[in-house]
C-alpha cells in the first residue's frame, strides 16, 4: 500500500564536474511521488536515509529504509513508491560507465548485464560512508578530500557486492530486445510504431511485447518514453532550452516534456537545468 505525503517534499539537483568525470547528484527529502518503471543511461546509486519506499525490478521486489543502497545498472528497469505518510529522503549519484569502470575496476556492462546479485541491499556502514561523501555534492563545496571519500565509497561498493553472475535469458529473447533497443534508439525523436519495431526483430507485435517485458520489465513504449527523458536530460545539461528539448526528443510540445520529464525524474525540466547551471558554478 502506498501514501500520499503529508508533508511538502523538497528536491536537489547538483550536476558535477570531476577529473574523473561528469555526473548529477541528487538529494530529496520528504519524497512521495511515486517513480514509474524507468531507467538510466548511467550508474544509479544512492542511499536511502529516512523513511520506508518499495522497489521493484524484473528481479524481483524489495522494500528499503535506512541504510538500503541501491545499485541500478545502465538500462536496469526499476521504479519505486513510497510506504510512508511522510514519504522517504534519499540521496543519488549517476556516474557513467566510464567513470566507473576507471574508479572500480569494473567491466563493461550493458543493459541484460548485472553486476550485482541484487540491486537493493542494506549496508549501514557504506551506506553512512556513501551519505558522507555525498554531502559536498549537494552543497556545493567540492574538494579534493571529498572526491577521494567518494571513490572509497564506490570502490567499497564493488568490492564488497560485485558478482560474475548474469541474469539467464534466451539468447534469441536477448537478440530479439537488442535490436529492438537499436531500432528504438535511433528513431527515438520520431514516431515508432509498434508493428515497425517488431517486424524489424522478426516477431509479431505480441510476441516483441511479451519478451520485452520478460527481459526488460517494461513495454517498448515504455522504454521509448523513458529514453526520450534520458536524451532531454542530456540536451538540458547542455544548455539548450525547453521547447527546443521538446521537439528535438519527439514530445508533441513543452508542456509534453514538462508532464513526463516530472514524472520520470521529480522535478520540471525548467527547474532541472537551472539546478544543474548553479552548481555547477
Amino acid at each position: 500500500m502506498t501514501h500520499t505525503p503529508t508533508t511538502e517534499s523538497t528536491t536537489v539537483v547538483a550536476g558535477v564536474e570531476l577529473p574523473c568525470g561528469r555526473f548529477d547528484a541528487l538529494w530529496a527529502d520528504h519524497f512521495a511521488m511515486p517513480y514509474p518503471p524507468h531507467f538510466h543511461d548511467t550508474w544509479a546509486i544512492g542511499v536511502v536515509e529516512a523513511g520506508l519506499l518499495q522497489l521493484r525490478t524484473a528481479r524481483g521486489e524489495w522494500v528499503g529504509g535506512p541504510g538500503t543502497i541501491l545499485a541500478f545498472a545502465p538500462g536496469e528497469i526499476h521504479s519505486a513508491a513510497t510506504l510512508s505518510a511522510t514519504g522517504y529522503r534519499y540521496r543519488m549519484v549517476y556516474p557513467s560507465s566510464e567513470l566507473i569502470r576507471g574508479i572500480s575496476a569494473a567491466n563493461p556492462v550493458d543493459a541484460i548485464e548485472r553486476p550485482f546479485q541484487v540491486p537493493v541491499f542494506t549496508d549501514h556502514q557504506l551506506a553512512g560512508q556513501l551519505a558522507t561523501a555525498h554531502q559536498p555534492l549537494i552543497e556545493g563545496q567540492w574538494d579534493t578530500k571529498a572526491e577521494s571519500d567518494l571513490v572509497a565509497a564506490l570502490r567499497s561498493l564493488w568490492r564488497n557486492y560485485r558478482t560474475t553472475s548474469t541474469e539467464s535469458h534466451d539468447v534469441q529473447d536477448l537478440h530479439a530486445v537488442e535490436r529492438a533497443r537499436d531500432y528504438i534508439g535511433s528513431r527515438f525523436a520520431k514516431q515508432v510504431r509498434l508493428a515497425s519495431i517488431a517486424a524489424e526483430c522478426g516477431l509479431s507485435a505480441f510476441q516483441l511485447i511479451r519478451v520485452f517485458q520478460r527481459v526488460l520489465g517494461v513495454s517498448p513504449y515504455a522504454y521509448l518514453v523513458q529514453l526520450r527523458v534520458n536524451r532531454a536530460r542530456d540536451m538540458l545539461h547542455q544548455g539548450v532550452g525547453v521547447s527546443e528539448v521538446a521537439y528535438s526528443c519527439g514530445f508533441s510540445d513543452q508542456s509534453h516534456l514538462t508532464r513526463v520529464f516530472k514524472k520520470a525524474i521529480g522535478v520540471p525540466p525548467g527547474t532541472y537545468q537551472r539546478a544543474v547551471r548553479e552548481r555547477a558554478a
